[in-house]
């Protein structure tokens, strides 16, 4: 897939940082490579073995080329962890429940919708099956 996922923690309409601790906690199992540290960049391998460029900085962590399958199930653990927000290129903002929805910013607030914080779910949503 080409489209891109972002992965924030909003409040009062504006990201906020994210903790990196957590972010590293999550994604650790799976890194093959990665910078000096995750900021430099990462390459994580799903258990089903796919490999996913993964990019971070202090309020957001994306990925451009993302495969189905287990991919979400890291997203999904990786988004309920951080009481993320993921925006999409071509989706609707998925927010984990409703009360998510206050910490939005108006201009992505009225479209946001609820998706379980699962890799099923949020596969589903962001490619369609």
């Amino acid at each position: 897939m080409s489209r891109t996922l972002f992965v924030l923690c909003y409040r009062d309409g504006e990201p906020e940082p994210l903790d990196m601790e957590l972010v590293r906690e999550v994604l650790e199992p799976y890194l093959v490579a990665e910078g000096a540290d995750l900021t430099e960049g990462a390459l994580i391998r799903t258990a089903d073995g796919h490999e996913v460029d993964v990019d971070v900085n202090d309020v957001c962590v994306s990925v451009s080329r993302f495969p189905a399958g287990q991919f979400f199930d890291i997203l999904a653990r990786l988004v309920d962890r951080l009481g993320a927000t993921v925006l999409s290129s071509d989706r609707p903002v998925v927010i984990r429940e409703e009360r998510d929805r206050a910490g939005l910013s108006e201009d992505i607030r009225q479209g946001a919708v609820v998706v379980a914080p699962t890799g099923p779910a949020l596969e589903s949503h962001f490619t369609g099956s």
